[in-house]
């Protein structure tokens, strides 16, 4: 039977680890291995975790040579790994009861997967739960959910990219020789060549994680310039499937990274208004190198659509023109249900808007705080264009 090794990369994490350890040690028997990873921190994360490990066995505690981020962190603690499958836990998040279990059952046939990706709920300083989307996009899987690629299901790629949905083979993990990249967003590349390289991806739809939003702990919850990163992760990502001509695959990858830039570019919680100008710009940028063509991959429909032309026109005055309209629709919507919304405007009227008014938009809007709220992460399925079909190819 497969072993798993839970890696647990820990920096300031004292007020939230023991939360954590409580649910990973109840299940998996000696099965499973855990492997905390102290990212030399500073606070008291590291009694946490040696207070556990005293009275488990299956616990070890390692320290990293410097703190490099959560990333170096995974791949050091990988390195120490033992299990056949390999699962990233973060340190202020939880499992669900029975999900250690869940993942080594969906692990355990005889033809074993290379990857196994989990259904999460995220849950906001607010109490209010979210639950993941991979039971909705499983219902419109074209293939074997059980044991499929990504040219057989490309739009896998619409599931969030963090590493804790995703359970590694541990052999075919350290075979490919993709590791986490310094910096912020390290998920993405790591997530997209993992995908791109396994043979057989599995999924298991009944809830496993539980993502724990909390305020002043989550990147996506923080103004930043590191979220300029996310460019770097994403250019990765691409050089990476430079050898790949599956027209499915780059369009479904290419309209997931439209979706993920303008979330990160339309929610004030990361990017300063002041930088919202250089994000547009640089969003535009990686929008125009990797169009797939017109006849492979059109806007949406409605304002997510007129987002992407306004992208495609490298129109930064119109989209924040477009920002300000939808603000002020949405304060009308809430004055009660006497009050007529405000029309959503076309492209071309936006344009129009931006072309006379440059000076006041400019003033207004690209140096205010108007913006249109937009969630932290994929917790529903996106408002994307239809794609083609996914292309399955048969064992």
């Amino acid at each position: 039977m497969p072993s798993l090794s839970i890696v647990i990369p820990v920096f300031e994490a004292e007020e939230y680890l023991a939360g954590c350890l409580d649910t990973v040690v109840r299940g998996g028997g000696d099965r499973l291995e855990i492997v905390i990873v102290d990212d030399c921190s500073p606070d008291g994360s590291r009694a946490v975790a040696e207070r556990y490990a005293a009275r488990d066995e299956r616990i070890s505690v390692i320290t990293t040579p410097q703190n490099a981020g959560s990333g170096p962190a995974r791949n050091f603690g990988l390195a120490q790994a033992k299990g056949d499958y390999v699962w990233f836990v973060d340190a202020d998040d939880e499992l669900k009861p029975g999900a250690v279990e869940r993942v080594l059952a969906a692990v355990a046939g005889p033809r074993r997967p290379d990857v196994v990706l989990v259904q999460h709920e995220k849950v906001r300083d607010t109490g209010a739960v979210e639950t993941g989307e991979l039971p909705l996009l499983a219902e419109h899987c074209p293939a074997d959910p059980s044991g499929f690629t990504l040219a057989e299901w490309p739009r896998i790629v619409d599931y969030t990219h963090t590493p804790w949905t995703k359970v590694s083979r541990r052999e075919f993990l350290t075979g490919i020789d993709v590791g986490f990249p310094t910096g912020w967003y390290t998920d993405i590349p790591w997530t997209y060549a993992l995908l791109r390289r396994a043979e057989r991806i599995a999924v298991v739809v009944e809830c496993c994680y539980q993502w724990r939003q909390r305020a002043g702990s989550s990147i996506t919850r923080t103004r930043d310039d590191r979220h300029f990163d996310v460019f770097t992760q994403w250019q990765r990502t691409w050089d990476d499937f430079a050898g790949v001509d599956d027209a499915g695959v780059r369009v479904a990858l290419f309209n997931h990274m439209v979706w993920h830039l303008l979330l990160v570019i339309g929610n004030t919680e990361r990017v300063e208004p002041k930088k919202r100008r250089e994000f547009f710009r640089r969003t535009s940028e990686l929008y125009r190198r990797y169009h797939p063509g017109p006849e492979a991959w059109q806007p949406a429909a409605g304002v997510t659509g007129l987002k992407q032309r306004l992208l495609a026109a490298r129109a930064y005055l119109g989209y924040e023109a477009l920002r300000q309209v939808y603000r002020v629709a949405k304060r009308v919507n809430r004055t009660g249900p006497q009050a007529s919304p405000a029309p959503v405007p076309t492209a071309s009227e936006v344009e129009a808007f931006s072309a006379v008014n440059g000076a006041a938009v400019n003033g207004s809007a690209v140096n205010g705080s108007a913006v249109q709220d937009a969630p932290d992460d994929a917790s529903s399925l996106p408002a994307q264009p239809s794609l083609p079909a996914p292309r399955v190819s048969r064992p």
